[in-house]
């Protein structure tokens, strides 16, 4: 069941940033970041009334609230204005990145220890990486995207491996993946809010909510079961091991992609190898497992 919640989680994700990508179409100033944690922080509100409840453990209720800010309003944020910039097969291509991100933190954070085999995985996805932003293919209007847009996309997967280690620590001390999912979502949609109070555009958000997109809804749906399907994961396999499926969000990508986007998003040879050399690298790091 863990391999596959962990290949859901990837499909669910990549669902996601193309279900986010369409709604872009017609929503120029919302990359449909307040909307989907919306949705997310409901749903799995409603899953989590009917899961266990484990005991109250402070610090690991800390550390949950923590990673769901950094991986879902940080992480997502640079994500979707990625998926804007530079298309959800490019950016999948950097998130797909993750587990080496996380591996880098699990060894600064949580002590864990990174040996050459894993060494040599990690240098393999960033040479990925940088084939793609080498690159920079055009795009379907035929021009290359500036470096900046792939930097914001090369930063998404940063906060998102510190997010999964600090999931993984707090997962660790406060025993409910539902309710853990729940806590985390909820935590990004409460700091985003905040944040809008802060600055005072929160009738903005107010309004994309209101007015919702259906293809924001649907993305806060598809990433909502991606959350749930992550964690249950977790309860079934190694972390390294849920990092290895759910790098597999590039392979899905690229095939919702031809779907979904209809020639809007242009895949090319560049864009497949770099993707195919980023999944090598992160299962060079699995085979440690």
């Amino acid at each position: 069941m863990g391999i596959v919640f962990g290949l859901l989680t990837g499909m669910f994700f990549a669902a996601g940033s193309i279900f986010v990508k369409v709604g872009q179409r017609t929503e120029p100033d919302d990359d449909g970041v307040y909307t989907t944690l919306a949705v997310n922080a409901v749903l799995l509100g409603v899953v989590a009334t009917f899961a266990f409840k484990p005991p109250w453990n402070t610090a690991g209720f800390v550390a949950l609230v923590a990673g769901g800010v950094v991986g879902a309003v940080f992480g997502r944020t640079l994500m979707l204005r990625g998926v804007r910039l530079i298309g959800p097969s490019r950016t999948s291509a950097f998130t797909t990145g993750t587990p080496v991100a996380a591996a880098v933190g699990g060894w600064a954070v949580l002590g864990e220890t990174v040996t050459p085999l894993e060494a040599l995985g990690a240098a393999i996805a960033v040479v990925g990486l940088l084939w793609l932003v080498r690159s920079r293919t055009p795009d379907v209007t035929g021009t290359p995207p500036p470096i900046w847009h792939y930097m914001i996309a090369a930063a998404a997967p940063l906060f998102f491996g510190l997010a999964f280690v600090i999931r993984k620590w707090g997962l660790e001390r406060f025993d409910s993946a539902l309710v853990a999912a729940f806590i985390s979502a909820t935590s990004a949609f409460v700091f985003l809010s905040i944040l809008s109070v802060l600055r005072r555009d929160v009738g903005t958000h107010v309004r994309s909510i209101t007015q919702a997109n259906r293809w924001f809804v649907l993305g806060g749906v598809a990433t909502a079961l991606a959350i749930m399907s992550q964690f249950l994961a977790f309860g079934f396999l190694d972390a390294w091991v849920v990092g290895l499926l759910v790098g597999t969000q590039g392979i899905w990508t690229l095939g919702m992609s031809v779907v979904f986007m209809r020639g809007e998003e242009h895949i090319d040879h560049t864009v497949v190898g770099a993707i195919t050399v980023v999944a090598l690298g992160v299962a060079v790091v699995a085979l440690q497992t």
